[in-house]
């Protein structure tokens, strides 16, 4: 269908204004809903891509899950239209524009700025998480910035839900996500989980900082090497946004974080850290000196110090980190004291160490809520367990609250597209 042959109004109720948007599977218009008086983004997707029922019934589908999802950093989708000669999806209309663009015109963006993106687009996902769907395509083109620069993640369009019943969305065999992007066992054809969104976002938060996105091969057997060579150098971007980075980047799932939560409460942190107090050269609490270390491929644990010296920067009363260091003495005055055992040269019994992804977890339930983790609350839970109900802690003490912006509804539009507004997947 020519574009002088389209109708100018859809389902007799949404009246086309402008493409603002063209891509390789659909075209994008502004256009306004004249039953309920309100601006919205109609996605009329080429013919070609839902040529018979079934295919009709996937875009259905496909919309009943989007809309399913209710939160500020994603974009609603409004109306699934699969009767006649033009295939639609009616979504909220952001005014602004896409990612891809900014990047285009701007380069890499400021690490601050970067961040607070992140960790609205990781905010986004584990809300999409929560209900078990997954987005499989996180890149720039998918992710809107309105006029006060909020993001928005759009374009659940592969996405599916990992209930065991609930309708696929894409066909048995095929491989659907972008290359630069794609996470390696997408691109090996096997299952496909959370941690594939957060492969994603490492690489989204990878090209917002080094403004070229991590893998450049198109490929597959060139990007399969590529993913286990791992992504490349980051000179001049803070370590800890490195460290995040690249373990969102690692080529096994299992090596990535597990909880979107978990990232978007760092990158929060990250973002609204008074950058005076992340640059300055001296503390006003004993901790080590920083040293230059290599970049890590997942984030390492912490010492003590290292920790109270970020909790610190992100304003934590001094009161509570002399606590915790306080309390630390204390304990190895009963260990190393004259008087006990290890004093007196007598064997200790082995005890186990804390895992490795538990002293992870426990530092990250620091930086979000600026207090300490009470142990407690992750003995005996398995390493799932224990990420799931740390994410839980740190939602309930409101660090990685969303923050709202007021879209949506009737109200002022929001653009979407790639040209002014950056609304779909092309």
């Amino acid at each position: 269908m020519t574009e002088t042959s389209l109708p100018a109004r859809i389902e007799g109720r949404y009246l086309l204004e402008e493409r603002i948007a063209r891509g390789g599977s659909a075209d994008v218009w502004r256009a306004h809903d004249e039953e309920l008086n309100r601006p919205v983004a109609v996605k009329l997707l080429h013919p070609h891509l839902v040529p018979d029922d079934r295919a009709r019934l996937r875009l259905a589908a496909e919309g009943r899950l989007v809309a399913s999802l209710d939160h500020p950093s994603i974009v609603k989708m409004y109306d699934v239209l699969t009767d006649g000669d033009t295939p639609a999806l009616v979504m909220e209309l952001i005014e602004g524009e896409s990612l891809n663009l900014r990047l285009a015109r701007d380069g890499a963006i400021p690490q601050r700025a970067a961040a607070a993106i992140g960790a609205e687009v990781a905010e986004a996902l584990a809300a999409a998480h929560r209900q078990g769907i997954i987005h499989r395509d996180v890149k720039p083109s998918n992710i809107l910035l309105d006029t006060e620069g909020h993001a928005h993640l759009a374009d659940f369009g592969i996405a599916h839900s990992l209930e065991p019943d609930a309708e696929r969305l894409t066909q048995t065999g095929m491989v659907v996500g972008t290359p630069a992007y794609i996470a390696p066992e997408q691109l090996a054809g096997t299952e496909v989980g959370p941690r594939t969104d957060i492969f994603g976002l490492g690489s989204v938060l990878f090209e917002m900082l080094a403004g070229d996105p991590p893998f450049a091969a198109m490929a597959p057997l060139p990007l399969s090497e590529a993913h286990a060579a791992g992504p490349p150098a980051m000179p001049g971007i803070d370590p800890e946004l490195v460290a995040l980075t690249r373990a969102c980047l690692a080529n096994s799932p299992s090596e990535r974080p597990a909880d979107a939560a978990l990232i978007a409460a760092q990158l929060r942190s990250y973002a609204t850290m008074n950058p005076a107090e992340r640059d300055a050269d001296t503390r006003a609490i004993p901790i080590a000196a920083p040293v230059a270390v290599a970049e890590p491929a997942v984030a390492p644990s912490r010492t003590l110090e290292e920790r109270l010296g970020s909790w610190w920067r992100r304003g934590m009363p001094f009161a509570a980190g002399a606590a915790a260091l306080f309390m630390a003495v204390l304990l190895a005055a009963a260990v190393f004291g004259p008087g006990s055992p290890a004093a007196d040269g007598r064997e200790q019994p082995s005890s186990t160490p804390t895992p490795q992804w538990a002293t992870q977890l426990m530092s990250a339930y620091a930086d979000a809520c600026d207090a300490t983790l009470d142990p407690t609350q992750i003995d005996g839970l398995s390493q799932p367990q224990a990420e799931a109900q740390v994410a839980r802690l740190i939602e309930a003490c409101g660090t990685a609250a969303t923050t709202t912006n007021g879209a949506g509804g009737g109200g002022g539009g929001k653009g979407s597209g790639k040209e002014k507004g950056g609304h779909g997947k092309h």
